[in-house]
């Protein structure tokens, strides 16, 4: 006889408690045991009702009108960055040596600072102010000014600051979302599957079967499959921290361990 794994999710992370909860109400709505056993169909049908005011929350805490206007803003100043690169790029060809070492000087900063355009949005923004600063120096300023980028290197300077001001607006937005109507709706989720859990777990003693048993064992590996991808996303997290020095803000797939119901209180 196969043992239930009926373990409570309420501290996982929103993808994650979303795509679990999905999977096992999936498993019980199409096993023939909610029609065998009444009960199970009712509570089955209650979750759905239920996960259904959790997937609305959900799928509203990601629709955020700003990340568009992030995108867009984040693709021009990466143009901005890239053009100022070409160009100091394109005056260290000349033969002028002078000229050659200034323009070498000046891109050097974006070797030191490794920018790249396929950033997470946070890191690069940090990366960008760092920069700017560097260029604000009085030789680099004049130098700039000189080839005539002062004006290119204030309007990275402003896109970047706009970049900024909307990601702090989206976590605002996200933030308000998330404490509200989704943790409700998780907190009743998490109540009727371990119901359940429970349920089925109280069959396994009393009527098992090799239908049971199939049951069992594929809500055990809808758990594991979650730990999988939790482990997996915290390995990665790592090692992109450790590779460019930042946590990022966008960008990337990673979800975070941290973003659960509790720890956005």
């Amino acid at each position: 006889m196969a043992e239930l794994n009926k373990r409570n999710i309420h501290n996982v992370a929103n993808a994650f408690h979303f795509s679990t909860v999905e999977k096992i109400l999936g498993l019980v709505m199409a096993s023939d045991l909610r029609n065998t056993f009444r009960p199970l169909g009712a509570l089955a049908e209650e979750l759905m009702r239920r996960f259904q005011r959790e997937d609305t929350a959900y799928k509203l805490s990601l629709k955020n009108f700003t990340s568009d206007d992030i995108g867009v803003l984040d693709s021009k100043r990466d143009k901005y960055a890239q053009f100022l690169k070409s160009v100091l790029t394109a005056y260290t060809y000349l033969p002028e040596e002078g000229m050659v070492r200034q323009a070498s000087v000046l891109l050097q900063v974006f070797k030191d600072y490794k920018w790249r355009p396929s950033e997470a949005y946070l890191a690069e923004t940090a990366k960008l102010d760092n920069m700017l600063q560097e260029w604000d120096k009085e030789q680099p300023a004049a130098w700039l000014q000189a080839m005539g980028l002062t004006y290119f290197v204030d309007a990275l300077r402003t896109t970047n600051a706009d970049v900024k001001s909307l990601i702090q607006d989206r976590q605002a937005e996200q933030s308000v979302v998330v404490r509200g109507e989704l943790r409700a709706a998780r907190a009743e989720v998490d109540e009727k599957l371990q119901e359940i859990l429970r349920y089925i777990d109280a069959l396994n003693i009393t009527s098992p079967s090799d239908d049971l048993t199939d049951l069992i064992l594929k809500i055990n590996e809808a758990f594991r499959y979650m730990d999988a991808q939790i482990a997996a996303g915290k390995k990665k997290g790592e090692s992109s921290n450790e590779n460019n020095g930042s946590n990022g803000g966008g960008g990337t797939t990673v979800i975070s361990n941290e973003d659960t119901i509790h720890g956005l209180e």
